[in-house]
């Protein structure tokens, strides 16, 4: 009787299935407040176009969306709920300083997976202002300077001193490893007052580099499919390891950030010595909410600390040795400004144009987050010029622009592929349009320290360091390493070169 029973319900259900489906078809391409907005008819269809380019073509919806454009124009609607825009100077206006509302897009900040209450995966604009209130002081120009004499000269000097150690040895190295310890060790000791000292890794613990390469691969997976990243993670270590050892070795990186965060909590508490000050000291005092402050959401602001302070820094630094080596005459020309100034600080040093130029260059090769970013203005409608026609943007659709197609504008910036410094000294209104950072409330808080990274740290490697043909204390020769190596050919949340490329490596002598 039961079988009967479902056997004649199944027309009914199968009938309303269709129907559900045709009528949502219908609403996504004719009647969506989006349907009046260009693009392919396929991707205002159904999220499955995006996962085919994202997933199976591992991150290369980037480029399908610049060929959308390309044909349809500045703005373009590239899913069934978003629209992407590929004006820059629509920038400031989507991004929003000045106090204007920006929220960030739910479905798009799945891709951080278990950091939900971290700023960066805040959704809510009022709610971020708070959060990102406590933290910033912390990344100020002011306190930043302090650091400079302590922590990064001092993990410069370390990155020196393995480098001369690797001259004895020929063997080639990842200069994107050797980076990502410089900049993790340094982040990590300012965030919470004692460094993981992946510099003194024989191989600069390859396996933190190779567990956020295994995130960002899954990223995309993590954004359509939200519950991926949290069931990963909580299956047992003995197994992921099995599936996937960045997986595993990404769970074991979020309990490190938990104890660290509660060894200092425990040590606030008890007041049993001088603590040395992180910026969850400066969190913990602050007057933010007592919700605020659990171990629960602090662990996840670490986190994120460790992973953004690491990996766009090292890759600008990677990507401008890189451009250095293989032209000998703008190293030369650099190495000239270096040593008639005689300048050692962040202070002296951003005033040297020649290597601001080259650190300009080098931020929009490595594009920071190459990703788009999506945003919504929850009350408001947004306009967009377009020649004679003007878009006006519904309000609370999320819009997204892409520092991975503003970078390489050749309208902007001519013969986009090449590492030029002189177009940042010929011409300072492209100031505007370098994005590595983003702009307004949710600009990138790690900014100032990022600066005074790059500035000490390529001050020192290149006062001893030079290409071939070039009179130097030493020189640095790279091996088996093209330009594909560090050509953005993914879009990983952070831009990823050729699948098959062994990274850009190097050899001292």
């Amino acid at each position: 009787m039961v079988l009967e029973e479902i056997s004649q319900l199944k027309w009914p259900l199968l009938a309303a299935t269709v129907c559900y489906l045709i009528g949502g078809a219908v609403y996504r391409l004719y009647l969506s407040p989006l349907a009046k907005f260009p693009g392919p008819k396929l991707a205002a269809l159904t999220l499955w176009y995006e996962f085919y380019y994202d997933v199976i073509k591992t991150g290369t919806y980037i480029f399908e969306i610049e060929k959308m454009h390309e044909k349809y124009g500045p703005i373009v609607r590239i899913n069934p709920y978003e629209l992407h825009v590929n004006d820059p100077n629509f920038y400031e206006e989507l991004y929003a300083g000045g106090g204007k509302k920006r929220n960030k897009y739910g479905w798009f900040v799945r891709v951080f997976g278990g950091i939900k209450d971290g700023a960066i995966a805040t959704v809510d604009h009022d709610l971020h202002r708070i959060r990102r209130g406590a933290i910033n002081p912390f990344f100020s120009k002011a306190n930043v300077r302090k650091l400079e004499s302590g922590i990064i000269q001092a993990k410069v000097d370390k990155l020196l001193a393995r480098m001369q150690q690797l001259e004895k040895t020929g063997q080639p190295v990842d200069l994107n490893l050797m980076y990502s310890a410089f900049t993790s060790d340094v982040i990590v000791e300012y965030a919470f007052g004692k460094s993981h000292d992946y510099l003194d890794n024989e191989d600069f613990n390859k396996n933190f580099f190779h567990m956020m390469s295994s995130m960002h691969h899954v990223g995309a997976l993590a954004r359509h499919f939200g519950w991926f990243l949290p069931v990963m993670l909580s299956i047992p270590e003995f197994i992921t390891t099995r599936i996937d050892k960045g997986m595993a070795a990404f769970a074991n990186f979020q309990d490190t950030c938990k104890s660290q965060i509660a060894g200092i909590m425990n040590e606030m508490e008890s007041h049993s010595s001088k603590p040395i000050p992180t910026i969850f000291h400066d969190i913990i005092n602050s007057d933010l909410a007592p919700k605020e402050k659990t171990l629960d959401r602090l662990w996840q602001e670490g986190q994120t600390f460790v992973a953004a302070g690491t990996e766009t820094t090292a890759w600008c630094l990677t990507v401008i040795t890189f451009h250095l080596l293989q032209n000998p005459e703008i190293l030369q020309k650099l190495q000239d400004e270096l040593r008639e100034s005689k300048a050692t600080s962040s202070t002296q040093l951003e005033k040297l144009p020649y290597l601001s130029a080259i650190i300009q260059e080098g931020l929009r090769l490595s594009f920071g987050v190459c990703s788009r970013l999506p945003r919504t203005a929850p009350t408001t409608q947004l306009q967009l010029q377009d020649g004679n026609k003007v878009w006006t943007i519904p309000a609370d659709t999320p819009v997204s622009m892409s520092a991975g197609l503003i970078h390489l504008d050749p309208c902007i910036f001519p013969s986009p592929l090449e590492f030029e410094p002189e177009r940042w000294i010929n011409n300072k209104s492209l100031d505007k349009y370098l994005v590595a950072f983003s702009k307004g409330s949710r600009q990138c808080v790690g900014i100032n320290l990022a600066y005074s990274e790059m500035y000490i740290c390529l001050n020192a490697v290149f006062a001893r360091y030079g290409a071939v043909g070039m009179v130097t204390p030493a020189k640095m020769v790279l091996y088996e390493t093209t330009k594909e190596d560090v050509e953005m050919k993914h879009d990983l949340f952070v831009p990823g070169p050729k699948l098959d490329s062994k990274g850009v490596r190097v050899f001292f002598e």
